[in-house]
Order: structure tokens, then sequence, then C-alpha cells
């Protein structure tokens, strides 16, 4: 009698397993699949992507999200344009946290300007140029502080080097949520470089990063800012989908170059900083 009870609690649990396994099969390859399927394929309305709030002036066709660009947090005698020092670093992201902004990473950008997606009503990207060790030590304490992630536009030939962020750290900040970009190789201007080096700087650094970190890297700062419209069209080649600027603008048009996205290159000072967020000086 025991034997047969036992018998019939394996012959269910075997069922029961069975069951659970088709339906992890079914999950995997049709329904999740099916859902990527569908939201690929969604297109929203321009007025579903983003909802009003006050202080922030709706404009039709546009999307409101500021990308600020950084480069060194360090306190330097002067402080220079290309610094801002970790206290004022701090008080800037709680102003954004205190007035209410949400931050979202420039992937999250990239598909609400092709409108695959929502956006918060005062979202904001913030990106990191070059790959200094100080935006490791300073920078990412403040962001893990406000719970923010960050875009981290890396040139190759900085990382590992004295005053660089090092493979380990960068590893570290992929890990708790940052996001990886290309800053090129060697960090050269490439409104006038040659084909050959201009692909060179646009593939092998795109490459060194996804080898090394076991990411796609899909977006790409031009050094300084430079790029020309063959610089536009060998960086698609190259198989990314956007790049970014040095241009300010906190409105962005739907139907505007995603391979010139204009960021806000933020000082070491608040006042200015609230006016750039809130676009009453650029």
């Amino acid at each position: 009698m025991v034997a047969k009870v036992l018998k019939v609690i394996l012959i269910t649990l075997a069922v029961f397993i069975l069951l659970v396994d088709a339906f992890i099969l079914l999950l995997k390859f049709w329904w999740f699949p099916k859902q990527e399927r569908d939201l690929a394929n969604i297109v929203l309305e321009d007025d579903k992507i983003q909802p009003t709030t006050l202080n922030i002036p709706k404009k039709v066709g546009y999307v409101y999200c500021p990308i600020l660009l950084y480069h060194h947090i360090a306190k330097v005698e002067p402080q220079d344009s290309y610094s801002v020092s970790p206290e004022i670093f701090d008080q800037q992201m709680k102003w954004l946290l205190d007035n209410g902004y949400k931050v979202i990473k420039f992937d999250d950008y990239y598909r609400a300007m092709n409108k695959k997606r929502s956006l918060p009503a005062k979202p904001v990207v913030i990106t990191f140029d070059d790959g200094d060790h100080d935006q490791y030590a300073s920078g990412f304490p403040i962001l893990q502080k406000y719970g923010f992630s960050a875009m981290f536009f890396l040139k190759i030939n900085n990382i590992g080097k004295s005053g660089g962020l090092s493979w380990q750290e960068i590893k570290k900040m992929r890990d708790a949520g940052m996001e990886i970009g290309s800053h090129s190789v060697n960090h050269d201007s490439m409104s006038k470089m040659d084909l050959e080096t201009m692909r060179h700087e646009l593939t092998d650094s795109k490459k060194t990063l996804a080898q090394n970190l076991g990411i796609d890297v899909n977006y790409f700062a031009y050094p300084g800012g430079a790029f020309s419209a063959t610089t536009e069209t060998e960086t698609k080649t190259a198989g990314y989908l956007s790049a970014v600027s040095t241009k300010h603008e906190v409105y962005h048009k739907f139907s505007q170059d995603l391979f010139a996205v204009p960021r806000i290159h933020i000082d070491d000072e608040m006042p200015t900083f609230v006016d750039w967020i809130q676009g009453k000086n650029l």
C-alpha cells in the first residue's frame, strides 16, 4: 500500500515537473519574444511621450530633457571650467532630487526620441566625458548617495593610466547600473580627421569596451564636441545608435539628428546650474 502511494506521488511530481518545464519553455520561446516584438512595434503619439508640469513650458513636437555634461569632479585652485568640486556636485544632485527631477538613462532618452517609451515630466540625463579617476573617487559615491545613474563616455587611452579609471573601477560602476559609452581611442578632433583614422577611433574604442566589459556599446561622444557630416556617417556605420555633442539645449525635437544630441556643460556653481536646467540662459 505504501509503495503504491509513493508511486502515485512520484508520478504526480514528475508530471508537475514536466508541466513546469513546459511552462518555462513557453515563456522563453513564445511569450517573452512576443512581448519584445510587441514593444518594438509600439510607436507612441507625441503627446503621450511626456506629461506637462509646472514651470516647464510645453513645446509641441519636442521633449524636455536636460542632458548634463561633466568632466572632473574635483576641487582645484583656481577652479576651472572643466572641474566641479565634490561639494557643488553634491548640491547640484540634491537640487535635482529636491525639485522633482528624475534621472534617467541615456538609453531611455534614445528610446523616447524614437517614440518607443514615455518619459517623466522632469527627466535629466547625467553624462561624464574622458573617464578620469576623480569621476569614480568623488562623483560615483555622490551618484549612489542619491540613487542616480549616469553615462560615462570613456577614452581608451586614459584607461589604466595615471589619473584615469581602471578596468576594475569601470566594472564596479557598470555593475552598479552606470552606462558606458565610447569617447574614442585617443580623443583627437574628428571634424577633419582622415577616414582610416576616424574608423579606427570609432570601431576600436567600441570593440575594446565591449570585449572588456561584456556589454553593447551603443553611444558615442565626439571628442571636444567636434564632428562633421562625414563623422556622423561613419559613427552610424560603426554601429552606434546615437552620438552626443556639446550644443546647449534642453528641448529636443523629435525629428532632430540623433547623432548630434545637445548637452549642457556644467560649471562649479549653483545659480547658473539652475538656470541651465530650466533653459533660462541657453
